[in-house]
């Protein structure tokens, strides 16, 4: 079983001795410890809990990502409200919250592997508090404006994109190697466990105030999750002694990509996904309107596809990850989406998305773990953040292009051109694999 960072730290530390073995990465948390439901095969995909820092690191991405989707619902809100709802403004402001994903992300790559990653994350949820502050008064005073909106927006995505890597490299570093694929799916869990409550959470907080309300929850949950975050125990991160410049170690990370196979292909599998499979979810709202006959289905479409992906990345934590499996995966979720495109029962539309989501974090959440198991610790937050490109930063092209698509040849043939490119690569995958 391998050891953290923390279980280096904490066995060096003849007064950490007294720890409770259930709450230290050092012991390894050996099974004759757990309690019998982690240690039962039941238990599998939930053992990375039984360690007090993934706890931590776990409870403040819960608070926090519940706070953001909190604030992702109403930036979209007070940008239609404020537009006068120009569809054209929301997409912009949707481009300025990600792509700094797409122009940062290589450079927080390699700050996450030069700098102590627990401070970096640290810095950015106080970036995130200061931003959601602003975002409060502004908007309960009347001085937020669209271009306002736009620049904090570019300000809040910087921030995310800059957390990524080091988030990444922290869940890996505060479990044994055994429990990493826990550790990663029950983050995806987490993630779209929030995707369902935040904005359940939102409207009954419209209900009770005003937009600006909804910030303040958002600055409240951003400062419980940095104070859960600076209780963690890790070593600080010593990074490699070299001069290197930042291009240099930025190609490095490339490098070592291609080095430890499959990350190249893992990568570029989360691209694909992201460009002709997630990235339909903006033309969701319009396939409603347009093909469904009800705008107002909008909602509970967003709501199945999030249950779903809890589901799906939950499940990845019983998984054995491969490449082929995630290509039969891939191939399950072209299919989902070319029925999902076909249908005109709002019932069957529902369902449809229930399995997109399923089956999209089911790959996501083993691509992860499979990029997470080669690489070197020292180039974690380098190669890590190359997957955030393929994840998050390419969402905002993705999107632009589906919109295009749509306006020239219509909704319906563009998502069953788009599953018709997810289906091909996901044969091609699993042919690729094939032993």
């Amino acid at each position: 079983m391998g050891k953290t960072h923390a279980e280096e730290s904490l066995g060096a530390n003849p007064a950490d001795a007294a720890i409770n073995p259930a709450d230290s990465v050092a012991m390894g948390v050996p099974s004759s410890r757990l309690p019998r439901f982690l240690a039962s095969e039941r238990g599998r995909g939930f053992r990375a809990l039984a360690h007090r820092e993934y706890r931590l690191l776990f409870s403040a991405f819960v608070i926090n990502q519940t706070g953001f989707w909190i604030s992702h619902i109403s930036l979209q809100k007070l940008m239609i409200e404020l537009s006068d709802n120009d569809p054209s403004m929301v997409g912009w402001l949707f481009f300025f919250l990600f792509v700094p994903a797409f122009l940062f992300a290589p450079i927080a790559g390699v700050a996450a592997d030069r700098f102590d990653r627990k401070r970096i994350l640290l810095g950015c949820y106080s970036v995130v508090i200061g931003i959601a502050g602003v975002l409060a008064w502004t908007t309960s005073t009347g001085a937020i404006t669209p271009r306002l909106l736009l620049l904090l927006s570019l300000v809040m995505g910087t921030a995310y994109a800059f957390s990524g890597p080091p988030n990444f490299a922290i869940a890996a570093n505060s479990v044994p190697d055994d429990d990493l694929p826990s550790a990663v799916s029950l983050q995806s869990a987490a993630n779209n466990l929030t995707r369902v409550v935040g904005p359940l959470l939102s409207a009954s907080l419209v209900a009770m105030g005003s937009l600006a309300s909804r910030f303040v929850v958002y600055m409240v949950a951003a400062a419980i999750a940095a104070t859960l975050i600076a209780l963690i125990r890790l070593t600080p991160f010593t990074p490699e002694d070299d001069d290197d410049g930042m291009l240099a170690r930025m190609a490095s990370g490339f490098r070592h990509a291609r080095e430890r196979e499959p990350a190249v292909p893992a990568l570029a599998t989360v691209a694909v996904l992201t460009l002709f499979g997630v990235s339909h979810m903006t033309l969701v709202s319009v396939f409603t309107a347009e093909v469904l006959g009800d705008r107002d289905l909008f909602e509970w479409i967003v709501a199945s596809t999030g249950a779903g992906a809890l589901v799906g990345a939950l499940v990845s934590g019983y998984r054995q990850t491969s490449l082929r499996a995630a290509g039969g995966m891939f191939f399950a979720y072209a299919v989902a989406l070319t029925a999902f495109a076909s249908t005109r029962d709002w019932h069957i539309a529902m369902l449809m998305q229930l399995l997109i989501g399923f089956f999209y974090f089911t790959v996501m959440t083993s691509l992860q773990t499979i990029v997470q198991q080669v690489v070197d610790d020292a180039k974690r937050g380098r190669v890590m953040s190359l997957f955030q490109i393929c994840w998050a930063g390419l969402v905002p092209f993705g999107g632009i292009g589906m919109g295009k698509a749509a306006a020239a040849f219509g909704v319906v043939p563009t998502l069953l051109g788009a599953a018709g490119v997810c289906a091909s690569y996901g044969i091609l995958l699993i042919v690729w694999q094939r032993d």
